[in-house]
């Protein structure tokens, strides 16, 4: 398991291996960037997305289930902040990230 202080750019390492271009990706892609809007994610690319994810970081780290219980406005809105906050919170957090108020933008 990775250390627990996952970076915007280390989403974006994830994001460009799901797209497959490691080489041009990560530097375009910031903690503001969103998936849905600038990167045109749909459900196939979160559910790689967050299989890569798990791999990096253990089986904690259920970026498919959290979105699951995202509302539309906020699954628009989910940023690769968003997404580093949340694995971050699965590290240091025993009941995951919304026990630990690492994501919870309500």
């Amino acid at each position: 398991m990775a250390a627990t202080n996952v970076t915007a750019g280390d989403v974006a390492a994830a994001i460009a291996a799901v797209l497959g271009d490691e080489s041009e990706l990560g530097s375009k892609v910031t903690s503001a960037t969103s998936l849905e809007g600038d990167l045109c994610f749909d459900s196939v690319d979160v559910a790689a997305l967050a299989v890569v994810l798990r791999d990096r970081y253990g089986p904690g780290v259920d970026l498919a289930r959290y979105v699951a219980g995202l509302d539309i406005d906020e699954i628009i809105g989910l940023t690769v902040g968003h997404v580093a906050a949340y694995v971050n919170g699965c590290l240091v957090a025993p009941g995951g990230p919304r026990a630990a108020g690492a994501v919870d933008r309500r």
